[in-house]
C-alpha cells in the first residue's frame, strides 16, 4: 500500500508541527536561568534541572554571609576574647574619678604590669564573606547560562 504525494507532504508537515512543539516545551531558556540565578543563586541550577549544583552553590553562599557577617559583627563589636570576654578593637583606658570629679590616672608603670592582648583581626572572615558571594554568584550565573545552553544543543542532537 503505497501512499500519495499529498499524503506525505501531510505526514511531513505533521512530524514538523511535533518537533516545533517539542521543541518549544524542551528547550530551556538561558537568558531565563541566567536572570533566575542573578536573583537567587541556584534557581537557575533547580530550573536546569541540576538540584545537587544548587544545593551546593546554595551552601557556599550561606556559608560566605555568615562569614561576612561574622567579619563585619566582630569589627564592630569586638573580637571574643575567650570565656565570654570579648576584647575590643579600640583601645579604651580605664580611669577612675574622685568624689570632687578629679579624673586620677594610672601610672604607666601600673599600666605596663597587666599584659595587653592584641584583638585578632577579623578582616580575614570579611574577605573571606565578599570572596565567597562573588565568586559563588558569579558562577551560579555563569553555569546556570552554560548548562542551558548545553541541554538546548542535546535536545536538538536527539531529533
Amino acid at each position: 500500500m503505497a501512499l500519495t504525494e499529498e499524503e506525505k507532504n501531510r505526514i511531513i508537515e505533521e512530524e514538523k508541527l511535533r518537533v516545533k512543539t517539542r521543541l518549544k516545551y524542551e528547550q530551556k531558556s538561558s537568558g531565563l536561568a541566567g536572570v533566575l540565578s542573578s536573583i537567587c543563586p541556584g534557581l537557575g541550577q533547580i530550573y536546569n534541572g541540576s538540584l545537587r549544583k544548587a544545593i551546593l552553590i546554595g551552601l557556599l553562599i550561606i556559608i560566605s554571609i555568615i562569614m561576612l557577617s561574622l567579619g563585619i559583627t566582630f569589627q564592630i563589636k569586638g573580637v571574643p576574647a575567650g570565656k565570654g570576654k570579648t576584647s575590643s578593637i579600640q583601645e579604651e583606658k580605664e580611669f577612675q574619678i574622685t568624689e570632687e570629679g578629679v579624673v586620677i590616672e594610672k601610672s604607666e608603670k601600673e599600666e605596663e604590669k597587666i599584659p595587653q592582648k592584641k584583638p585578632k583581626s577579623p578582616y580575614l572572615l570579611t574577605i573571606l564573606g565578599v570572596m565567597g558571594l562573588c565568586y559563588g554568584w558569579n558562577y551560579a550565573i555563569r553555569d546556570a547560562i552554560e548548562t542551558a545552553k548545553k541541554l538546548n544543543e542535546e535536545v536538538l542532537k536527539n531529533l
